[in-house]
């Protein structure tokens, strides 16, 4: 009788960790599934946030040497982006050149400020800014 008894308390711990594992697996799959269906709805709003702007720019490098302040930009959107004005330190720059009229995506061009410019620069591309310091 002892023995037997020892037997259905070994059966019965191993069917509870069955029973465990079983539940603990079902709830891990559930949780699997919220966070891949919260994962959609992030990717989907990032992508039309990114879809809405077209224009992406991203300062690659700045040098100033005796001919200028130089900054180099590039376009990793989808649209081309028409520069439209600079200021630096809020005053709008007239005299600043540029290798593009347009920068085309995928592209890089470089903006020339002046020989004397330093401080804060943003660069306009229609309704979009690019904020530095040089």
């Amino acid at each position: 009788m002892h023995r037997s008894r020892g037997i259905s308390e070994v059966v019965s711990s191993v069917t509870m960790l069955a029973i465990t594992i079983t539940v603990l697996g079902g709830v891990g799959l559930i949780s699997l599934g919220s966070l891949r269906s919260a994962n959609a709805v992030l990717l989907a709003g990032s992508q039309d946030a990114a879809n809405g702007a077209g224009v992406l720019m991203t300062v690659v490098g700045t040098q100033s040497n005796s001919s200028g302040t130089y900054v180099w930009l590039f376009n990793y959107g989808w649209e081309s982006a028409r520069l439209t004005s600079v200021y630096i330190n809020g005053g709008l720059v007239s005299d600043w050149t540029s290798t593009c009229a347009t920068l085309q995506p995928k592209a890089m061009c470089d903006v020339n400020l002046g020989p004397d410019a330093q401080g804060s620069v943003t660069i306009d591309f229609g309704d979009r800014t690019v904020s530095l310091s040089v």
